[in-house]
């Protein structure tokens, strides 16, 4: 997208606006990676042919603005503070980079307000402040967050969502109980904290009928739970999803159960582990406008 001319009245700093497209904008790939620094350090083919860091396309915006001297770092920065909240609230996956999507889409709406707000009232230089880009960039992706739900760029079908309820399911770190004369089983590294009223596990109740386990996504509040969704493996190649909030009958054990996923819940907590697979799920479900973290 092409910068506005304001001919000898042109900024010598970087505008908010420009500056939270260009990031935004470069963000966007971070999802072809496995990680932050395979992101950073990647390389591509320039126009000419010739290989370069993949961040240079990013940082080659400071050189259009050569009297702003904390660009280049504050465009870095702001890239690590996307990372930092994004990625681990909503993981690398293909899905959240399509929610992502949005986020970029509304900074290019306001790029392009902002030039014509330019072009109009020929605003001064001296209004741009550039001590605050990054903070202000990192409130303009909340507030551009909650406008998701109103856009919908994206729903997640049942294969979708089994998937990421079923990816890396390990029984390895497990505790066992007893429910309606079978076993359940706490997977403790699935427990995780949404806030200091309510707790998510992943939870696993072996089928002698069948010889599997369903999978059950639960939902813990004032020490009850309810499954909020589960996973029921039909035979070696098919699952089925149950999308229908139902409650747990309550015994001992079941509360040994809730107890156990809200204590090594807050022990993920104190490590500061991202959150599993199904709960970027659940969060990017919330952030495309299904009531998930309210309560349904």
């Amino acid at each position: 997208m092409a910068l506005f001319n304001l001919g000898s009245a042109t900024p010598q700093h970087m505008a908010q606006a420009i500056f939270d497209e260009a990031v935004f904008k470069f963000y966007r790939l971070r999802h072809q990676y496995e990680d932050f620094q395979s992101f950073w350090h990647a390389k591509t083919t320039g126009a000419n042919g010739a290989e370069v860091r993949l961040v240079d396309t990013l940082l080659a915006n400071a050189s259009k603005y050569p009297k702003d001297e904390a660009l280049r770092a504050q465009l870095s920065e702001a890239c690590l503070e996307i990372e930092k909240y994004w990625n681990k609230k909503f993981g690398s996956s293909p899905e959240s980079l399509s929610i992502f999507g949005s986020i970029y889409s509304q900074a290019e709406d306001a790029l392009v307000k902002h030039q014509a707000q330019a072009e109009d009232a020929k605003q001064p230089e001296a209004q741009i402040n550039t001590g605050t880009r990054v903070e202000s960039c990192m409130r303009n992706l909340y507030k551009y967050e909650i406008q998701i739900q109103a856009i919908k760029p994206v729903s997640f079908d049942a294969q979708t969502k089994i998937h990421f309820y079923l990816d890396g399911l390990n029984e390895t770190l497990s505790s066992s109980y007893k429910y309606s004369g079978s076993v359940l089983k706490v997977l403790e590294q699935d427990s995780y904290i949404q806030n200091e009223d309510v707790t998510w596990g992943r939870w696993t109740l072996f089928r002698d009928s069948t010889g599997y386990s369903d999978v059950w996504i639960v939902r813990i509040q004032n020490g009850r739970a309810e499954v909020f969704s589960a996973v029921a493996k039909l035979n070696q190649d098919t699952y089925e999803l149950d999308e229908s909030i139902r409650g747990i009958h309550f015994d001992t054990e079941i509360f040994k159960a809730i107890d156990k996923t809200q204590v090594t819940a807050f022990d993920n907590s104190e490590f500061n582990l991202s959150p599993p697979t199904y709960f970027q799920m659940l969060a990017m479900l919330n952030a495309t406008g299904e009531k998930v973290f309210e309560g349904r």
